[in-house]
């Protein structure tokens, strides 16, 4: 059973695990652009998978 911690309906969350160094760079990144750090990976990985998608 998913634990929604709060989530809007039909959300869920995914636990990453990474350097510090990482999560630092990917959420100055993500201020730069005005999002938040989940929000700036979800659109990080959906870029890379249609970039595969698109390679193929």
């Amino acid at each position: 059973m998913d634990d929604n911690k709060g989530l809007a309906e039909g959300m869920t969350s995914v636990d990453i695990y990474c350097h510090r160094q990482h999560k630092g760079q990917w959420q100055q990144e993500a201020d730069e652009q005005g999002i938040s750090l989940s929000r700036y990976l979800v659109e990080l990985v959906q870029e890379a998978r249609w970039q595969r998608h698109n390679d193929d």
